[in-house]
């Protein structure tokens, strides 16, 4: 099954993706954390080319496993344990996420741009400590993902012998999408880049040093994961530099295609938005729920 997340005249919602040879049609549903499993929604079925498509989830958090893969020309080697200790493990805001189709933002000198292609895992119920045996249990699909990173560029002067300085916390750093996939197993998935139709990487999460399932159980005892949570699983080989006017590609067969291109850094001043009383910001303040239906 594939699950979109969608914007229509304001409000918001998830619904099942159906390919047909008319076109693609949407039906609303919703995620049920009891059930751990997506149902149906309410309204009618309507072509999917009248709704925005939008990141397809809400995450509270972006779980980067940072290394997972081994360097290019290396051995995989065996497969690491679920241990806390055993990966390195990063965070992205929220506020990185794009959909597909998006126009990521170059951060401008003195950064350069790169793609790291992914497999995203998308968080269907809160847990903490989940055996790796049990991981699929509180997974409510899988997506495509370009986390996107930044390294500032060094002056040829300067020594080396120490870590470039990375940063993966630019707004649109995550480019999510184009849906989830709630049948797929992730054990030996392919994962494609290409940047304006060339291949950038070409490998898969057979390469994973920590499987997928095993990821989810060494972040679950890192952090508590809350619905609509984003794990990044790693990249393989191949992660590249990115300019100005670039198209990116990122396939995952079973999911689709997630695309989106690179765009100027924004120019825009800052300026205070509106408020309310107290300094408050303006506009209505929800909390972050689970997947819901529209």
């Amino acid at each position: 099954m594939l699950i979109c997340r969608y914007a229509d005249h304001g409000r918001r919602g998830y619904g099942r993706v159906v390919h047909e040879e008319n076109g693609d049609l949407l039906t609303p549903v919703r995620y049920d954390g009891r059930a751990r499993r997506w149902v149906g929604g309410i309204g009618p079925a309507r072509p999917l080319s009248e709704v925005t498509l939008l990141p397809p989830a809400e995450p509270s958090k972006i779980v980067c496993v940072a290394l997972n893969y081994a360097p290019q020309g290396s051995p995989a080697g065996p497969a690491r344990p679920a241990d806390p200790a055993s990966c390195a493990v990063v965070l992205k805001p929220p506020s990185t996420l794009a959909g597909p189709g998006a126009v990521v933002g170059h951060p401008g000198e003195p950064w350069e741009l790169r793609h790291e292609a992914e497999l995203a895992v998308v968080i269907g119920t809160a847990c903490k400590g989940v055996p790796a045996q049990r991981a699929a249990e509180v997974v409510a699909g899988y997506t495509c993902a370009d986390d996107l990173t930044a390294y500032v560029r060094r002056a040829p002067e300067e020594p080396t012998g120490h870590p470039p300085v990375w940063a993966k916390h630019f707004d649109t750093f995550t480019p999510l999408g184009p849906w989830l996939a709630t049948g797929l197993d992730p054990a030996d998935v392919p994962i494609t880049c290409r940047v304006n139709g060339e291949v950038r990487q070409d490998g898969g999460t057979r390469g994973l040093l920590t499987p997928v399932h095993e990821i989810v159980a060494v972040v679950s005892r890192h952090m508590s994961l809350l619905p609509g949570d984003v794990i990044l699983t790693g990249t393989p080989a191949g992660s590249g530099p990115l300019s100005v006017g670039d198209r990116v590609e990122v396939s995952v067969p079973g999911i689709g295609t997630l695309c989106h291109t690179v765009g100027a850094a924004s120019d825009r001043p800052w300026a205070p938005g509106p408020t309310v009383d107290d300094g408050v910001p303006a506009g209505r303040v929800t909390a972050r729920p689970a997947p819901r239906s529209a």
